[in-house]
């Protein structure tokens, strides 16, 4: 049954890269509905603690953690949904994963992949701290899990594609979310650098799996995002999403929202760097 829910997740994350028309056309609550049921039946034995918003799905001896990551994610759940409009109508499911090989399986991924969170279709998955911070006494590494953790992070890619209904690039989700929690909720991060875009958004959106250029796919969307909120106001994020949430494109959505397209944004942010250098 895990084989076949990494092929179906699979096939689902090549369906929305090639045809995401198709899949907004569907609608994004089939992939959703379709993946609750896939989640639930890998999850049937686990345990479980849930608050007023969330539920945690976590295995024996990560009691603690659940417990973390539920405070955690419930401290986060008022900021940023207010900042982005939006709270899911249902309890948002979080699982636990003890090791990075269970975690990995699941998206069919091999031992390469370093990912401390991933967010999917309506369900966001951690990997446990006990995994990547063992080496903390229990007390720094759960400071540590609240101030530099994945849970704002991909609880933010949470509400973007909510917002949206999938209708998003992949650099304005992990702008977003870079942004997010840092100035939101206090998630401790590097600072942005000026970065000038070496190719086009949608070149960027291809190269994020791209080992050679990730760093940069992620510094460069954060950066991105940035000028737009410090220069247009945080006030047109949600209007933005709304927009795609609608169904139109990118560029008829920043027309809307801030009276250019994508590529009128990009020649600002690019004379901003010009300028700056």
């Amino acid at each position: 049954m895990e084989r076949l829910a990494a092929i179906l997740i699979i096939f689902c994350l090549l369906l929305l890269v090639t045809l995401p028309g198709l899949v907004y056309n569907l609608g994004s609550g089939l992939v959703h509905a379709v993946h609750q049921v896939l989640f639930a039946w890998e999850t049937r034995g686990w345990n479980t603690v849930e608050s007023e918003h969330f539920l945690v799905k976590y295995r024996q001896g990560d009691e603690e953690i659940a417990v973390l990551t539920l405070n955690e994610a419930e401290r986060v759940y008022y900021p940023l949904g207010q900042y982005f409009g939006c709270f899911p109508d249902k309890k948002v499911q979080i699982a636990i994963y003890q090791d990075r090989a269970s975690l990995n399986r699941v998206f069919g991924w091999g031992s390469d992949e370093g990912a401390m969170g991933v967010y999917w279709s309506g369900v966001i998955r951690l990997l446990s701290p006990n995994e990547w911070l063992d080496e903390l006494p229990s007390e720094e590494r759960d400071a540590f899990f609240c101030q530099q953790g994945p849970i704002a992070h991909e609880y933010i890619h949470l509400l973007v594609d909510y917002q949206t209904r999938g209708n998003y690039p992949r650099w304005l989700t992990e702008g977003l979310a870079q942004f997010g929690e840092r100035h939101l909720v206090g998630v401790q991060a590097e600072e942005g650098v000026d970065l000038p875009l070496q190719f086009s958004l949608d070149e960027l959106n291809k190269r994020f799996d791209d080992s050679q250029w990730q760093d940069y796919c992620y510094a460069v969307s954060e950066d991105l995002v940035e000028y737009l909120i410090n220069n247009y106001g945080s006030d047109r994020v949600p209007l933005l999403l709304n927009e795609l949430g609608r169904g139109a494109d990118l560029d008829i959505s920043f027309n809307r929202v801030y009276g250019l397209d994508t590529h009128g944004f990009i020649e600002q942010y690019q004379s901003r760097i010009k300028q700056n250098v």
